[in-house]
C-alpha cells in the first residue's frame, strides 16, 4: 500500500515537499453547472449535483463540470435501481479523482480551511529523537 504525505508538521525529514498542500475554503461559493442536455434527470440527482457543487473541493474542480458528468450519471444510474456493484465501483474511481472521500484529500494533498484551524500541530519529533539517540559519555 502506497504511503500517505503527512501533514508538514508532522513530517520528520527536512527535504523540501515536492507540492504544497491546497487550503481549500469552507463551501464553495457560487451555483453548480448545469447537467448535460438529452437526458431525463431524477429530481434527487439535480439535487444532489447541486449539493455537490457546494463542497470544498469543488474550488478545485474544472468549472464546467464535464469531469463529473459520467459521476451524475452513475449516481442517477444508481437511483434507478442498476447493478448497484457495478456503478460503485465505478464512482468510488471517480471519488478519488476527485477529492471527494479522505484518502483522496490527503493523496492530492487538499485541506479545508475550517479543518486546518482546528488541527493542533504536534510538536516536532525530530529534536526529542535526536536527544534519545545521543549516547551518554
Amino acid at each position: 500500500m502506497p504511503r500517505y504525505p503527512k501533514p508538514d508538521g508532522e513530517k520528520v525529514s527536512r527535504n523540501a515537499p515536492a507540492f504544497a498542500w491546497a487550503t481549500l475554503p469552507p463551501r464553495r461559493e457560487g451555483g453548480a453547472p448545469p447537467l448535460p442536455r438529452g437526458y431525463r434527470w431524477r429530481e434527487e440527482t439535480i439535487a444532489w449535483w447541486e449539493e455537490l457543487w457546494c463542497r470544498p473541493q469543488a474550488a478545485m474542480w474544472d468549472p464546467s463540470g464535464s469531469t463529473l458528468e459520467v459521476y451524475a450519471r452513475l449516481y442517477d444510474a444508481m437511483l434507478a435501481g442498476g447493478d448497484v456493484v457495478r456503478i460503485s465501483a465505478e464512482m468510488r474511481q471517480h471519488e478519488d479523482r476527485h477529492g471527494l472521500n479522505p484518502k483522496a484529500m490527503l493523496q492530492l494533498r487538499w485541506r479545508v480551511a475550517a479543518e486546518e484551524e482546528q488541527i493542533e500541530q504536534p510538536p516536532p519529533v525530530a529534536a526529542d529523537r535526536r536527544a534519545r539517540l545521543r549516547i551518554a559519555g
